[in-house]
C-alpha cells in the first residue's frame, strides 16, 4: 500500500466513522444501515443485527427509547486510531459521546459515552463496517437493539 492509498483509506474511514453519528443525527436510518457491509454486525452489549438490518432496528430505539424526544442531540467522536490488515481490511478503535438536552434546562448533557471496536472492509470501492461493537463506558449497559 503506497502512503497516498494509506492516506486517503484513512480519510475514507474517518468519514465512515463520522458518518455513523452523523445519520443517526440526522435520523437518516436507511443511510445509517448502508453503512454496514452486506454481512456486516452491529453489536450493543446482549443485542446484535446484520447489515442494512440496523437502520429499522435504531429508528425503533430512537422513536421509543429514553432519548426520543431529545432532539437536536450530537454525537462526537474522538481518539481514532485505525490499523490496516490489508488492502481491503481494517480495525478501528474510536471513543464517542452522545449528546442530548437535559430536558430542564436544554443544555447540552452526555447521555452516553462508548469506546467503539470496528472490523472494517472494502466493499464495491467503498469501506463499511464488517463488526461494529459498542462497549459503554458510562450509563450502564446499551440499550437492547429489539
Amino acid at each position: 500500500m503506497t502512503h497516498a492509498t494509506e492516506m486517503a483509506d484513512r480519510v475514507a474511514i474517518h468519514e465512515l466513522l463520522i458518518e455513523y453519528g452523523a445519520a443517526l443525527d440526522r435520523r437518516d436510518f436507511d443511510g445509517f444501515g448502508k453503512l454496514f457491509g452486506k454481512d456486516g454486525i452491529y453489536e450493543a452489549g446482549p443485542s446484535t443485527t446484520r447489515g442494512a438490518e440496523a437502520g429499522p432496528l435504531m429508528r425503533n430505539i430512537f422513536a421509543t427509547g429514553p432519548n426520543a424526544t431529545n432532539t437536536p442531540n450530537f454525537h462526537l467522536f474522538f481518539n481514532e486510531v485505525v490499523t490496516f490488515d490489508g488492502p481491503d481490511r481494517a480495525r478501528a478503535r474510536s471513543t464517542c459521546v452522545f449528546m442530548t438536552p437535559d430536558k430542564e434546562t436544554k443544555r447540552p448533557t452526555v447521555a452516553v459515552s462508548a469506546h467503539y471496536d470496528d472490523e472494517l472492509v472494502r466493499e464495491d470501492g467503498r469501506w463499511v463496517f464488517a463488526r461494529r461493537t459498542l462497549k459503554p463506558i458510562t450509563n450502564g449497559p446499551p440499550a437492547p437493539l429489539s
